[in-house]
C-alpha cells in the first residue's frame, strides 16, 4: 500500500513538472511568434517608407490622422511637462493595418480590398483638417478625420501600394469595438470606447465574435490576442518626411533647444539595460530635468533618464505587451510600490484636453472618467511590474 502511494505521489509531481515545462514551450513559442510578427512589421514600414517617402503616419482608433507635435515647455496644472505628457499617449493601434495591409474601400484609402492607392504628401489622402473647437470640455485638438479624405484625387493615377503583410495566420488581424450613431452624418460610425478588462486597451474582436464589426478599425495583434502598438519620432506638423534637425529651436522657445527621440516614450525602455547599450537622457525644460515620471531624484532632476542608444538612433517601433499583456505609459520601471497621481492614459485614443484636470475629452469623442492616477491602473495595478515582459523592436 504504501509502495503504491509512494508510486502516485511521484506520477502526480511528474505530471506537474510536465504541466509547467509544456506552459513553458507554450509561452516561448508564442514569445516567438509575436517577435516574428513584430519583424515582419518593421519590415513593412521599411518597404512602405520607400514607396511613399515617409514612415507610416499615426492614426488614432477612429482612423482619423494624428498630425506631428511642435516641441514645448509648459507645464501642466500637475506639474508635469505638457510634452511629454502629450507624447506618452502618442502611439496607435490602427496605423499598422491601415497603411500596411490597406483593408479599407476606394473611398478611405483609394483601392477596394487589400493595398492602398498613395496617401499624398500629408499621409492622409488630402483629408481636410478639422482645427478642434473650444466648450466646455476645454480646447478640442484638430485632426485629419477619415469622413474628410480625398482618396480620389490621387486614386485614378496614384501608385498602389502594398500590402506589405502576408497574412500567414487569419488570427493575427482583429477590429477594435465599433458603433455608428444618428449624430454621425456619413455613418461611417467611431470606436465605441470599450476596454478590454484583462489589457486596459481596447477590446480586439474577431469575425464570429459577438460585437465585432467588418466596418471596424484593424489592428494587427500579437500571439496573445493583444492589440500591437506602433510608435514614429514626433515630426514637424504637416510634414511627415522631415525629421527634426538636432539642436532644433522650437518655436517660442527664446533660445530654449530640443530635438525629439524615440527615448521620449517610456514604454519603449527595456527594463534590462546593458552598460554598452545604456545612456542618460534627459527633457530639459529649463527648470527641471525629466527622465521619466517615477520618483523624484532631486530639486532639479525628476524621474529614471536611462534609455539606449538604439532609442536615441531609432525612427519608428513596434511594441507587444507581452505574456501578461499589459503596458505601463508613465515610467521605465515600475516597481512594486510606486504610485504615479495626476496623470491619464490615452489608450490609443489621444487624450486632446489643454491640461490634464480641464474634463478629459478625447478626440474620438470619448469621456473617460478621471481617476487622480493613470486611468491604466483601473486595470493594471502599479506593483505589476508590467513593463518587464513587453516585446519591442526599434527600426532605423
Amino acid at each position: 500500500m504504501v509502495e503504491i502511494l509512494v508510486v502516485m505521489a511521484i506520477i502526480v509531481v511528474l505530471i506537474g513538472m510536465l504541466i509547467v515545462a509544456a506552459g513553458g514551450a507554450r509561452r516561448a513559442a508564442m514569445g516567438s511568434t509575436t517577435s516574428s510578427r513584430i519583424n515582419a512589421l518593421s519590415q513593412a514600414a521599411i518597404r512602405f517608407e520607400s514607396d511613399a517617402g515617409y514612415l507610416p503616419p499615426l492614426l488614432d482608433n477612429d482612423r482619423a490622422g494624428i498630425d506631428g507635435l511642435e516641441p514645448n515647455r509648459k507645464t501642466r496644472e500637475s506639474g508635469y511637462p505638457d510634452y511629454l505628457v502629450t507624447m506618452q499617449r502618442r502611439y496607435s493601434y490602427t496605423s499598422p493595418a491601415e497603411y500596411l495591409l490597406g483593408y479599407g474601400t476606394e473611398a478611405e484609402d483609394g483601392k477596394e480590398g487589400l493595398g492602398i492607392r498613395r496617401p499624398g504628401e500629408d499621409g492622409f489622402w488630402d483629408a481636410s483638417w478639422n482645427d478642434g473647437v473650444s466648450g466646455d470640455q476645454g480646447v478640442q485638438d484638430g485632426r485629419f478625420e477619415l469622413r474628410e479624405r480625398k482618396p480620389t484625387r490621387h486614386g485614378q493615377q496614384g501608385t498602389v501600394l502594398g500590402p506589405y503583410l502576408e497574412l500567414d495566420d487569419p488570427d493575427m488581424v482583429g477590429a477594435i469595438g465599433w458603433e455608428v450613431t444618428g449624430s454621425d452624418p456619413d455613418g461611417l460610425g467611431e470606436w465605441d470606447g470599450s476596454i478590454d478588462p484583462a489589457t486596459n486597451q481596447p477590446m480586439v474582436y474577431f469575425p464570429g465574435d459577438p460585437g465585432y464589426s467588418p466596418e471596424a478599425p484593424k489592428v494587427i495583434v500579437d500571439a496573445w490576442g493583444t492589440p500591437i502598438r506602433y510608435y514614429r519620432i514626433n515630426h514637424p506638423p504637416s510634414q511627415p518626411t522631415v525629421r527634426y534637425p538636432a539642436n532644433y529651436e522650437p518655436i517660442g522657445g527664446d533660445g530654449w533647444r530640443y530635438s525629439p527621440t524615440l527615448s521620449e516614450f517610456f514604454a519603449l525602455r527595456p527594463w534590462d539595460v546593458g552598460d554598452s547599450e545604456s545612456i542618460v537622457w534627459w527633457f530639459d525644460d529649463g527648470s527641471t530635468k525629466w527622465g521619466d515620471f517615477s520618483e523624484m531624484t532631486s530639486a532639479s532632476t525628476r524621474g529614471d533618464p536611462t534609455s539606449t542608444r538604439k532609442l536615441t538612433n531609432g525612427r519608428f517601433a513596434f511594441v507587444s505587451a507581452g505574456p501578461n499583456r499589459r503596458i505601463y505609459d508613465w515610467a521605465r520601471v515600475d516597481f512594486p510600490g510606486e504610485e504615479i497621481s495626476g496623470l491619464s492614459d490615452g489608450r490609443g485614443d489621444h487624450a486632446a484636453s489643454d491640461d490634464d484636470l480641464a474634463g478629459g475629452w478625447y478626440e474620438d469623442g470619448k469621456d473617460l472618467p478621471w481617476l487622480g492616477k493613470p486611468a491604466y491602473n483601473a486595470g493594471v495595478a502599479y506593483t505589476e511590474e508590467a513593463n518587464r515582459d513587453n516585446i519591442v523592436e526599434v527600426g532605423k
